[in-house]
This record gives C-alpha cells, structure tokens and sequence, in this order.
C-alpha cells in the first residue's frame, strides 16, 4: 500500500470552528494581495533557475520570476492533491514547450504542514516535476484561508518586488488541462475579466466543521473529565472568551487540595472531503501543563477510529507538556501510525496555548 493512501484520512488544516488567528474570514479571492510570507526554497537543484532566484535560502511569491505564478496549495497526503499531481506535470510541460508562456507563468506547490522530507518522498513517489515549497507549521496555509486542499490561486506579478495581486482561485481538482492552460495564457494576455468569486457555499463548505455534539453535551464530557481527576466538582461553568475557543473550567478536590482546572474542546475540519472531522479534549492546569486527553473523534486510514493503542501513544507524547511551550512536531516520532497529521493537528492545537492563557489572565482565572 501506498504511503500516499495509508494517510489519506488522516489529513486535517489547522483552523478552529471560526477563522484562525491573523486569517482572512474566507480564502483569498480575485483583487486580494498574496501573502508575501518567506518560504524556504525547495531543494531540487532546478527550483532556482525555474523560480528565477539568486542563491537565497529562502524566498517571497513577489521573488518568482513570472508575470503570474499558479500557487497550489496541497498536503503531500491528500489523495486529491496525489491525483492532481499528473495534470499539473502535463500543465508544467505545456507552458515550458509554448513560447507564449514559456518563462512567463511558472507553478509552485506549497505543501501545508509538511517538512523536506515528506515533500522529498511525495516528489519521488509521483514523479512531481514542479517545485514545492514546505509549509510545516501551516502559516501559508491558513494566510491564503485555511481551506481544504487543493486550493489553486492564480497570482499576476507586477515585477518590482512587491506582492502579487489574485486574480483568480480554484477549490478542489483542476484536471481540464487544456482549458486551464488557455486560461493561463489569457491571463498574462489581458483577455480575461475579473472573474466572479467563488460562491460562499462552497467556501463554507470547505472551511466548516461538521457538529458531531452540541455545546451542552460536550460541556458534560468536559465535566465528567474533571470528576475523574478526582474529588468534587464545584464552580463548573464555560469560560467567556474574545477569541473562539471552547474552554470550561471548574475547581475540583476539596479544602487544601482543591485547585482549578481548565479544558477546552478543540473541533477542527477535515481537509479531505471523504474524511472525518477532528475532534477532542483536553485538560490543563493553571500552569499550562496537560493533565487529561480525551478523544471524541479521530480517525486514521479508512475512517477508521483510533484503538486504545493509538491513543495511549498519543497520550504518552502530550500529557504533562505545558501548552505555552513550543511543540515542534516530528512525524517521524510523533505520529501515530496511519493518521500523521491528525497527530500534527492535536500538537498544533495544543501549541495554541499563549493566546489561550493570556485571555484567562485578562478574565481573572490565572
């Protein structure tokens, strides 16, 4: 079996149920400038000349010698993103061979939340014969939105450094290779009207996450994992947040022994459209540490659900890790087998902490 296929469902974006921190409420759209945060430069020895870059480690969209770059944003382990990658091959050679193009519109991947190495294998494994860049802490990924991948934008250069402008996106395959080659061509031609935006159903769709409980039921599971830490439950209540997060918190044990504890529910949308959605608790002390880990929905290959194996492993990596310290994900040593980016999820989240304490202290619980 593939790697490619073992991880298909496993693959989720870094996004809460409302728009993450600095992201735009919906993915870029045609008159949006492109993010013009620094990537590093990918290592096939080609990428430099193809991309026009000096001998930089790494670079910025407006760095790209071309009048428009076509930015596929992709995740090495989408099976969509897998099934692209012949297209964009045929597209890649299409505009290299054409005059009219050639040197004028180049395409660069960028791989949300994987590394070097995962991009090297993807790039083996499919023959990729286009640059991509890696995104492992997904911070383009959630600049441009947050969506599902493939997302496709459309950039035009204005070749004094400064950034791109969209002129166009594409959620989900492109594989009409001919028409989107014509397409191109138009683009860099002038011949083509600002496009309509894509409608904000799909977007909806491509950003939401699917309620598997209501907030009642799950403020219970909060509470019942507070009384299993022991002693009794009292001053049980949801936090009032400025930032969307699902926190409750509660004082538990009794006299001398009693402390305050928080949890927070973290719902994260899929980023295949055949897989489940994320989600699970956590609890945490005053000081930041993970003190309890509670599965509600994670699944690997197949949606299939994660066995007691699987989350003991998981358990064993975060519990007594403060949430205000760095968590660097490592998929070779913190994955759980079959569903490594679910496992990068759960460390992203948890790597959310310092917004997280900072807005208890504004409310007065540290």
């Amino acid at each position: 079996m593939s790697r490619g296929i073992l991880f298909i469902c496993a693959v989720v974006f870094f996004v809460t149920a409302g728009p993450a921190a600095g992201a735009p409420d919906l993915p870029l759209k045609g008159g949006d400038e492109f993010p013009e945060l620094e990537l590093v430069v990918p290592a096939p020895p080609f990428t430099l000349d193809y991309l026009g870059l000096g001998n930089e480690e790494r670079f910025t969209l407006s760095d790209v010698k071309a009048e428009l770059v076509l930015v596929e944003i992709l995740s090495v382990y989408c099976a969509t993103c897998q099934q692209q990658v012949p297209y964009y091959n045929q597209l890649y050679g299409m505009i290299e061979e054409d005059p009219r193009t050639r040197g004028k519109i180049k395409i660069l991947g960028i791989a949300a939340g994987n590394g070097e190495r995962e991009i090297a294998n993807f790039r083996e494994e499919y023959d990729v014969r286009f640059p991509v860049a890696e995104d492992p802490g997904f911070a383009m990924h959630k600049a441009v939105g947050g969506t599902r991948t493939p997302f496709t934008i459309y950039v035009r250069q204005d070749g004094k450094g400064e950034a791109g402008r969209v002129v166009d996106t594409h959620l989900g395959p492109n594989r009409d290779v001919t028409d989107l080659f014509e397409k191109l061509l138009a683009m860099i031609q002038g011949d083509t009207a600002a496009p309509a935006p894509e409608s904000g159903e799909k977007f909806s769709k491509a950003l939401g996450v699917k309620p598997i409980l209501s907030e009642t039921v799950l403020g219970e599971l909060v509470k019942t994992a507070f009384a299993g830490l022991g002693g009794t439950i009292s001053g049980f209540q949801r936090v009032d947040l400025p930032i969307p997060r699902l926190v409750f918190t509660a004082m538990t044990g009794e006299g001398e022994d009693s402390r305050r504890v928080f949890g927070e529910v973290v719902r994260r949308p899929s980023i295949c459209d055949v897989c489940h959605d994320i989600h699970f608790i956590y609890l945490f002390d005053p000081s930041g540490k993970v003190i309890r880990f509670v599965p509600l929905q994670l699944t690997k290959t197949d949606n299939r659900d994660w066995d007691k194996e699987d989350i003991r492993m998981m358990r064993e990596k975060v519990i007594g890790r403060s949430i205000n310290r760095p968590w660097v994900f490592n998929s070779e040593v913190d994955a759980v087998s079959s569903a490594t980016i679910t496992s990068a999820v759960i460390f992203d989240a948890l790597a959310q902490g310092d917004a997280l304490l900072e807005a208890l202290r504004q409310k007065g619980l540290l």
